[in-house]
């Protein structure tokens, strides 16, 4: 994982906001979909999110556990990891990228809470340096009492250097639902480098840990938002279709449902003290150093 450092954000004004979280999706030649359960009882779906076109967005669920806050707690919780996909065709871009989590139980009298997420704080990718100068001029002429029959003038000039810094940067946190506790969501935002302007990282795998004071099953809402190069937004990257289902997490190892998810475990693991960020990471881009193979 790379390490990150806190830096300043400022938004370009050649990119446009789109919304494609629960009710956006689809491009221009209408091949994007939004993901649906098959059935009632399809828990912990592998294909969290699939937007395909311009740029293909997608989202996959990696690993679930399902066990405890502590030994002496009597808090449930639960150990969830996603990875996000970022893939612009071209010469498109996603200059900047928002992710919302909302957990919400299926009884009303249940409590849910997100206790932590990863890269929880402001962090910064690849940092760049530049070196500007600026060089200031005009016309000075010199005082009249001193000089009256010279009538001189001359040039002056003034030359500052400076140096700046700017970085990918990656937001996370917990947020409240109408400002009530507890926290129910949890968020990422991702922005590009100002100063190069080549887009957010094509991956990101996140992780969080929830909390409940029972094991029935809860429910997990996405929203997503990104900002594009404004081809890619005029070109009506993104329709109208019917919002994605939100994924269901059963933490009854009994009931696995349809389509069972093999990347989720059960057990009585403490997850309180685990080190989420060990379990993430961020990639710019993949390089193949292979690429060529000889003529055989």
């Amino acid at each position: 994982m790379t390490e990150l450092t806190q830096d300043s954000l400022c938004i370009q004004t050649d990119v446009e906001k789109v919304d494609v979280g629960m009710y956006e999706a689809g491009d221009e030649d209408r091949s994007g979909f939004h993901v649906f359960n098959i059935a009632r009882d399809q828990y912990h779906r592998a294909e969290v999110l699939q937007r395909t076109g311009a740029i293909d967005i997608t989202c996959n669920l990696k690993e679930v556990i399902h066990g405890a806050m502590s030994a002496n707690s009597d808090r449930y919780a639960t150990l969830i990891v996603m990875e996000w996909g970022f893939q612009p065709r071209g010469s498109r871009r996603i200059s900047e990228a928002s992710i919302e989590l909302l957990f919400e139980t299926a009884l009303p009298d249940s409590d849910i809470e997100v206790e932590k997420v990863s890269f929880e704080d402001t962090y910064s990718l690849m940092p760049t340096i530049q070196q500007e100068t600026i060089t200031m001029g005009g016309e000075a002429t010199i005082g009249v009492e001193q000089f009256a029959s010279l009538g001189l003038t001359g040039k002056w000039e003034k030359t500052i250097s400076k140096t700046s810094s700017d970085a990918i940067t990656l937001c996370g946190g917990k947020r409240l639902i109408n400002n009530r506790p507890p926290n129910c969501i949890a968020t990422w935002k991702l922005s590009e480098n100002q100063a190069q302007r080549t887009g957010i990282p094509a991956s990101l795998k996140i992780a969080m840990l929830v909390s409940r004071d029972d094991e029935e099953k809860f429910f997990c809402k996405l929203a997503f938002t990104c900002k594009t190069d404004l081809k890619t937004s005029s070109r009506g990257l993104f329709k109208k279709i019917p919002k994605d289902d939100p994924i269901i997490f059963q933490p009854n190892p009994n009931d696995v449902g349809t389509r069972p998810n093999n990347n989720v475990a059960y057990g009585n693991l403490e997850l309180g003290s685990v080190n989420l960020n060990e379990l993430c990471n961020v990639t710019f881009r993949t390089i193949i150093t292979k690429g060529q193979k000889p003529w055989e």
